[in-house]
């Protein structure tokens, strides 16, 4: 993105490429608070802040990604794509910076060498507070969002292709694995002391219905989304005609009421319909084990890769312990918990949210049409 943003681009004019430079700060500032508050406000209709165990996710997820640092496979979230190029042949120069920069704030959209953006995400998430969380995301969007300043010196394109190459390099050099490492150490540490100050109860229930509810959100969205590979792993099975049809609509569905069930406060009722939901799949793996052989496909999260079925039974017997403890030691609200209408310190957080929404839509119409009159 450095080398679309230089001077050379903008016809040697350094106060047309200066302006360029601060909107593109601008919209990935933006965005990625956006992305904060949006993250924050997700926790706090889960029930978020969760007391002691909200700190122990976020020092587990710092201590998790320290590992990285040295050298253990712990996954980055990210969809490892470009923003569009054809933004900057489409709209002006100034607008295309700024959608480069609503592109790159919130980081998970392209991509991502450590992850200490997550373990930050996850702090806003944990703290149920849109301020809060738009405040945690917005400085990594800043600093992303000014990266462009390093290409002052540009006065060719084999310059900017020489920039960004170092850049590259950069990336993987010791000194920023050092940095990221010390951060997210000094996170790890900052939850410990923070565990010991906290009162009251861990909330450890409430923060496993949230698990639950993340997990099977995730689970059909894809579903929905990578309808054919689903229908294919279920067919792997052998089911009746009938009963697969079934099965194909009816797994989203059960996956959406614990979703809902969680969000309107009915955590430990959740815990227990997981339970319930996750009993026949065990037994289908087991079948399919005795039908098909070791290897089996999961398509859980819309994917058709086969694993060992000892790995799906152990993944399920994982999140059968996290729905008993959202049964156990979670409890169900009266009703449904309100986040309430915005108000004092959340008036900002919400109209950032209002607005990114706002940007959105223009951008994805934006979008249609640009594709439109390509054609």
């Amino acid at each position: 993105m450095v080398e679309t943003i230089t001077p050379v681009v903008h016809g040697g004019s350094r106060s047309r490429w200066g302006v360029s430079v601060a909107v593109h700060a601008i919209g990935a500032a933006a965005s990625a608070a956006v992305a904060g508050a949006l993250l924050a406000g997700a926790g706090g209709l889960l029930g978020a802040p969760w007391g002691v165990a909200g700190a122990v996710l976020v020092g587990t997820s710092a201590a998790a990604y320290l590992a990285r640092e040295f050298g253990a496979p712990v996954p980055v979230p990210q969809l490892r794509r470009q923003v569009p190029d054809w933004w900057r042949t489409f709209f002006p120069p100034h607008v295309a910076a700024f959608l480069y920069g609503v592109g790159l704030g919130p980081g998970f959209l392209t991509y991502l060498s450590h992850g200490t953006v997550v373990v930050v995400s996850v702090a806003a998430f944990a703290s149920g507070r849109p301020l809060v969380g738009a405040a945690l995301l917005a400085p990594f969007g800043l600093a992303r969002g000014l990266g462009p300043v390093l290409a002052f010196g540009v006065r060719s394109p084999s310059d900017g292709a020489a920039l960004v190459e170092r850049l590259e390099r950069s990336a993987s050099r010791a000194r920023w694995r050092i940095v990221n490492a010390l951060a997210l150490a000094a996170v790890a540490v900052t939850m410990v002391v923070e565990i010991r100050t906290i009162d009251g109860p861990s909330e450890l229930g409430e923060l496993a219905a949230a698990a639950l509810a993340l997990t099977f959100t995730a689970a059909a969205v894809t579903k929905l989304v990578r309808g054919a590979a689903w229908r294919r792993t279920l067919a792997a099975y052998r089911l009746p005609p009938g009963a697969s049809r079934v099965v194909a609509f009816g797994v989203p569905i059960v996956e959406m009421v614990i979703v809902g069930l969680v969000v309107v406060g009915l955590g430990s009722t959740a815990g227990v319909v997981s339970l319930v939901a996750l009993a026949p799949f065990c037994v289908a793996i087991v079948i399919g084990r005795v039908r098909e052989g070791p290897r089996l496909g999961c398509g859980c999260f819309g994917g058709s890769a086969t694993r060992d079925y000892r790995v799906l039974l152990a993944r399920n017997f994982a999140l059968a312990g996290v729905a008993f403890v959202a049964w156990t030691a979670g409890e169900d609200a009266s009703l449904v918990r309100s986040l309430g209408e915005p108000g004092g310190a959340d008036l900002l957080p919400a109209a950032l949210v209002v607005a990114g929404l706002a940007l959105a839509a223009w951008v994805g119409a934006a979008a249609f049409v640009g594709r439109r009159s390509a054609r």
